[in-house]
């Protein structure tokens, strides 16, 4: 009972400190896009085909993504398994810490493959004490995450990213959500790359890559021009077919063909766990269910779209249940459990069947992946 007393008394706490909080203002009176952003046209002729990587959201099942992209790389028969030079490459959350190297192409696996062997939770975030929580606006604090960019985000990499665009018409972009307006906005990653003079070039393509993985609650918003941007994967688990044709529109002809390749950094399934009877409990693991919930209809509403328009979709999703357990919430990046996720990508892709899925018929459905857990609230 004296539990439950007092996390009524926090969550009364709460609230009645959220009055004391002064609202924002933004000098900008609409919801508009962010800047810089390209807007054409390409500096090389339209391409006939045209290859586009996006990648999900996942937290630490993002290792499996950076295996399958590792294995994807070694693969060279049949032609059709070899690994494409992405025209427009998109991220999400976890999909956006790595969508650069994923980008520019195989010479960077060997970075990301160490970056992610050799993470930690330590690396991503640590806790805040109660008091911080209490009046602050996250439950972690990331700048560990930021730290880690700060080592792999250099002006060398700006470099090539915008080379890409100058030489072969190529650019990436990841996705937020503006948590004033509730849109989900494309972040330009190639045209901050572009402006080489600018005094925080490099900070600003991080603040990025943060804002799109800044899960709410959990870890602190960013702030760009007053407005607060968070996870993209509060709107959408993967970039959507519209929004992968916003970053076409600078051709100066449509392509005839798009090769749409999505790598899903999650099992699609909300994770099996026994809940305490308690409103703040039952609270959070709504969120989970909704978060498993979306990830599945965000996937088959990209699919259903890019279809639609006569793409050709193809999606590999890091179901079943090959690494056990679970990272609990306290070591969310487990070191153990993102190597077997980097395994399991790798050998996904590297296998001798083909690892691509098509159709929304091939897609897994929770129920079937989470057929082989036990009840967690089972006598054991």
């Amino acid at each position: 009972m004296g539990k439950r007393l007092i996390s009524v008394c926090l969550l009364l706490l709460v609230v009645s400190l959220s009055g004391c909080v002064t609202p924002r203002q933004v000098d900008q009176p609409t919801c508009s896009s962010f800047e810089p952003r390209l807007v054409g046209p390409s500096p090389v002729a339209a391409r006939e085909e045209i290859n586009v990587l996006a990648l999900s959201a996942g937290g630490p099942w993002g290792a499996y993504g950076i295996g399958f992209l590792n294995g994807w790389s070694e693969a060279q028969e049949p032609p059709e398994r070899r690994r494409p030079q992405f025209d427009i490459a998109v991220g999400v959350s976890t999909g956006a810490m790595f969508v650069t190297h994923a980008f520019l192409g195989p010479e960077y696996d060997d970075l990301i493959r160490e970056q992610i062997k050799s993470m930690t939770t330590r690396d991503v975030f640590h806790r805040r004490s109660l008091p911080a929580i209490l009046l602050g606006d996250s439950l972690a604090d990331t700048r560990p995450l930021r730290g880690m960019l700060e080592a792999v985000i250099t002006r060398e990499l700006l470099d090539q990213v915008a080379e890409a665009w100058e030489r072969e018409g190529r650019r990436v972009a990841v996705i937020a959500v503006d948590m004033d307006c509730g849109n989900p906005e494309l972040l330009d990653l190639t045209a901050v790359a572009l402006e080489r003079d600018r005094p925080d070039r490099i900070s600003r393509y991080i603040d990025y890559l943060m804002a799109s993985s800044a899960s709410p609650v959990a870890f602190p918003p960013v702030f760009l021009e007053g407005r607060m941007l968070v996870d993209g994967a509060l709107r959408q688990h993967i970039p959507s077919p519209g929004q992968i044709e916003e970053l076409m529109s600078v051709y100066s002809e449509a392509p005839q063909q798009v090769n749409l390749y999505l790598i899903v950094n999650s099992p699609l399934m909300t994770i099996p766990e026994c809940i305490r009877d308690h409103v703040l409990l039952i609270a959070l693991r709504t969120g989970d269910v909704w978060t498993g919930e979306r990830s599945v209809d965000s996937v088959a509403l990209t699919i259903v779209q890019a279809e639609r328009r006569g793409w050709r979709t193809r999606y590999v999703v890091a179901s079943g249940t090959p690494c056990q357990p679970n990272p609990p919430p306290d070591d969310y990046f487990n070191p153990a459990f993102m190597q077997c996720q980097y395994e399991y990508g790798y050998r996904t892709a590297v296998s001798v069947e083909s690892p691509w899925l098509e159709g929304l018929d091939a897609l897994p459905s929770p129920r079937e992946t989470d057929a082989d857990f036990p009840h967690p609230c089972a006598r054991r």
